[in-house]
């Protein structure tokens, strides 16, 4: 039986970010997630549709197919996301799914809430990645297009990136 690999994400107010970094993972070969679970507010700028389509050209390009879901949140209520990627990452866990943790896109207050929750419940992600842009003017554009030195792919859990 396959070991399930899921990686949470945050949509934020430019694709780029989110897209960008699940690129950059599944490139370097170390994680390549079964379940992709986009989490969203109604103050995100992207469609739900163009992020699980993008989530599923990149995937295809690296071989896998994982489940796409999305996530829906209430607008501003950080709490609450915390809670909701607590809640997820404990039902993953009972379900013996290793858990990698994107924390480039999405707001920051959203991923402290999230990191917290997760470090108070004991919960430890196997990679939580954050894709470091070097130059920030111009820089909108997908990952193959940006020069890779630009953009390093960081494992803040201590994993390989």
């Amino acid at each position: 039986m396959q070991e399930r690999r899921a990686y949470i994400t945050f949509a934020g107010r430019s694709i780029w970010a989110l897209l960008n970094t699940y690129h950059a993972v599944l490139r370097e070969g170390v994680y390549a997630p079964t379940d992709v679970f986009i989490l969203m507010d109604a103050a995100c700028r992207s469609s739900p549709a163009g992020i699980v389509e993008g989530i599923g050209i990149i995937s295809e390009r690296y071989g896998t197919n994982p489940r796409i879901s999305t996530v829906d949140l209430p607008c501003g209520d950080y709490a609450a996301a915390g809670e909701a990627v607590l809640r997820l990452a404990e039902r993953l866990c009972r379900e013996g799914s290793a858990i990698a943790l994107d924390i480039t896109p999405g707001r920051k207050a959203a991923i402290v809430s999230a990191c917290t929750a997760l470090a108070s419940a004991g919960i430890a992600p196997a990679h939580i990645y954050y894709l470091g842009l070097l130059v920030e003017e111009g820089m909108a554009l997908p990952y193959p297009m940006i020069p890779l030195h630009l953009q390093p792919l960081h494992d803040l859990a201590g994993g390989q990136a």
